[in-house]
C-alpha cells in the first residue's frame, strides 16, 4: 500500500513538473503573427547630442513595448548601415551585428542600448550621422532612427513649440529655436538686441530658426550655414537679418549633405522668410543654394526704406522660387538668381523693386518648366473668395540686367486694370517675344540675343568674349557699383549682367 501511494505521488509530481515545463515554452502558434500589429517605442528617434571622441560616446537606451495580449517574436534586430555603421547595439547582452529570435512577452517590454563612435574633428565626417535600428518580424519591418552630430559645429536644435492658426480653421505646430539662444560656447554672441554668430565652425539648423522681434542677427563673412531637411529661417516683424560676407569669404547657406551628388541638388531645405514688418535686412556676398525657396519676403511696403538689400550674391538651384516677393521693397545689385523649378524671380502682390547689374537666368535641368518664367510680375492677388484684390507695383526697374533662359519667352507681366504696374528696362538683354523696342518702358535694351554664358546649364554665368552683353551697359551705375559680383572693376561702358567680362581661362569653382 505504501509503495502504491509512493508511486502515485511520484507520478503526479512528475506530471506537474512536465506540465510546468510545457507551459513555460511558448509555441509558435502562440506568437502574434498579424502584420497589422506594431511594436511601440519610447521614441521614434534616438539622438546623441554629446561631444564624441574616438573612444566612443555615452550609451543611450530606448524602450520597446509589446502592447498585445500575446508575445511577439522578432526575427532579427539589425542596423541599416550594417558593419559600416558608426553605431553599435546591445540587446540583452548580445552585441552581434545581427541579433536573432528575440521574444517580448505579452504586455511586456525590453531595452536596447546604443552607442556611437565619432571623432568630431574629422572634417570628412557627415555633418549629421544617421542610421536606423531595423526590427524584422511578421514579414514586415519597423524602424527607430539614430542621429548623431558628426562634426564639431554649432547646432541650432528646436526646443520650443509655436501654434499657428490657418485660414481654414486648422492649426499648425511649428518646432523652433531662437537665433539668440545660447552663449559663445554655442556660437552666439549677444550685445543687447544685436546677435552675432561666430564663424569658426559651421552652424547647423534643424527645424525653424527664428530671428525674434526687436533683434538683429549678424552673420559674419566666411560663415557656413547648413540647413536640415525642411529647415527654415524666419525673420519676424521688427527683426533684421544682416549677412556680412565679403568677396573673398562668402556666407553660404546650403543643405546638410556634402557628397558630390548633393552639391547642386535642389530642395534639400526650406526657405529664408522675411515676415510682414521685418526691416533693414541686408544680404551681402552670400551664396544661397539647393533649397525650396531662396528668399520669400512678405513685408508690405510701408516706408521708403527697402525691406531687403541684396548685393554680390547668388541664389540658385531652388525647387520652387529663387526670389518670391509679396509686396516687399527690394533692391538687388551684382546678384545672380538662377535655375529654379518655378519662376526664378516672382514679384507679386505689389511692391517696389530695383535690379542693377544682375543676371537672372533659368536653365532648370530636372524637369520641364513650360509655363514658369525667369521673371514674373503681378499687381494683384486672389483672396479666399477668388476675388481680385489690387496691389500696385509702384516701380520695378531693371538696369544693366540679363533676363534669359532655356525658353523663348522668359518674361510674363500679369497686369490687372485699376492698379499701377510700373516697370522699366534700361540697357538690358531680354529673352522675350511680347516686349520690344517700341515699348516706352524699355530703353537701349536688346532682345533675344544669346548672352553666351560660359556654361549656363552648370550655373556659370560669366560671358564669353563675343557676348552681346559686353560693353552695352550704362556706365552711370559705375560710380555706385564700381565692381562686379566677384570684385572685378567695371569697364566703361560695363558688361550687362552680374559679371564684368574678363578672359576665361579656368573653370569657375562653385561652392
Amino acid at each position: 500500500m505504501k509503495n502504491s501511494i509512493k508511486y502515485w505521488l511520484y507520478f503526479f509530481v512528475g506530471a506537474l513538473i512536465i506540465g510546468l515545463g510545457f507551459s513555460s515554452c511558448v509555441m509558435e502558434d502562440d506568437f502574434v503573427s498579424d502584420q497589422s500589429v506594431n511594436l511601440k517605442f519610447s521614441s521614434d528617434t534616438l539622438r546623441f547630442d554629446t561631444v564624441f571622441t574616438t573612444m566612443g560616446s555615452i550609451t543611450k537606451q530606448i524602450k520597446i513595448y509589446n502592447k498585445e495580449s500575446k508575445p511577439i517574436k522578432i526575427d532579427k534586430i539589425s542596423l541599416g548601415g550594417g558593419r559600416n555603421s558608426y553605431y553599435r547595439l546591445n540587446v540583452d547582452g548580445d552585441t552581434n551585428m545581427v541579433i536573432r529570435d528575440i521574444e517580448i512577452g505579452a504586455k511586456d517590454s525590453m531595452f536596447i542600448f546604443a552607442r556611437v563612435t565619432i571623432d568630431p574633428t574629422n572634417q570628412n565626417n557627415p555633418l549629421l550621422v544617421s542610421d536606423s535600428i531595423i526590427f524584422s518580424f511578421n514579414n514586415k519591418e519597423q524602424y527607430i532612427q539614430l542621429e548623431a552630430y558628426g562634426q564639431d559645429a554649432y547646432y541650432h536644435v528646436p526646443n520650443q513649440w509655436l501654434s499657428i492658426d490657418n485660414n481654414d480653421g486648422t492649426k499648425d505646430s511649428i518646432h523652433y529655436s531662437l537665433a539668440h539662444y545660447g552663449d559663445a560656447q554655442r556660437g552666439v554672441i549677444i550685445n543687447g538686441n544685436d546677435i552675432e554668430w561666430k564663424n569658426d565652425k559651421p552652424h547647423i539648423i534643424f527645424g525653424v530658426l527664428i530671428v525674434n522681434s526687436s533683434t538683429t542677427l549678424n552673420i559674419p563673412e566666411g560663415t557656413n550655414i547648413h540647413l536640415n531637411n525642411k529647415a527654415d529661417i524666419w525673420v519676424l516683424s521688427d527683426a533684421s537679418l544682416k549677412v556680412n560676407g565679403s568677396y573673398q569669404n562668402n556666407v553660404v547657406f546650403q543643405g546638410m549633405r556634402k557628397d558630390s551628388y548633393y552639391s547642386n541638388l535642389a530642395g534639400q531645405w526650406g526657405i529664408i522668410r522675411f515676415m510682414v514688418g521685418s526691416k533693414n535686412n541686408r544680404i551681402d556676398n552670400a551664396i544661397i543654394k539647393n533649397g525650396t525657396i531662396g528668399i520669400m519676403a512678405d513685408s508690405c511696403v510701408t516706408t521708403s526704406s527697402p525691406t531687403i538689400e541684396i548685393n554680390n550674391s547668388r541664389i540658385e538651384n531652388m525647387s520652387y522660387y529663387g526670389l518670391l516677393s509679396r509686396g516687399a521693397h527690394i533692391n538687388a545689385a551684382n546678384t545672380i538668381i538662377q535655375n529654379t523649378g518655378a519662376e526664378t524671380v516672382a514679384l507679386i502682390m505689389g511692391g517696389k523693386y530695383n535690379f542693377i547689374n544682375c543676371s537672372l537666368a533659368n536653365y532648370w535641368a530636372y524637369d520641364s518648366r513650360r509655363t514658369s518664367k525667369t521673371l514674373f510680375l503681378q499687381n494683384y492677388y486672389l483672396d479666399a473668395t477668388n476675388s481680385i484684390q489690387l496691389r500696385p507695383i509702384e516701380e520695378c526697374n531693371f538696369h544693366n540686367t540679363i533676363i534669359y533662359g532655356s525658353n523663348e519667352e522668359e518674361i510674363e507681366i500679369d497686369k490687372a486694370d485699376g492698379a499701377v504696374l510700373d516697370y522699366y528696362f534700361e540697357n538690358c538683354l531680354l529673352a522675350t517675344k511680347t516686349l520690344n523696342a517700341n515699348n516706352p518702358k524699355i530703353r537701349d535694351s536688346y532682345f533675344n540675343l544669346d548672352p553666351l554664358f560660359n556654361n549656363g546649364g552648370e550655373g556659370d554665368l560669366r560671358v564669353k568674349e563675343n557676348s552681346p552683353a559686353i560693353g552695352r551697359g550704362n556706365s552711370i551705375w559705375n560710380s555706385i557699383y564700381p565692381y562686379d559680383i566677384i570684385g572685378n572693376t567695371r569697364s566703361n561702358p560695363p558688361t550687362i549682367g552680374a559679371y564684368e567680362y574678363t578672359q576665361i581661362s579656368t573653370p569657375r569653382k562653385r561652392r
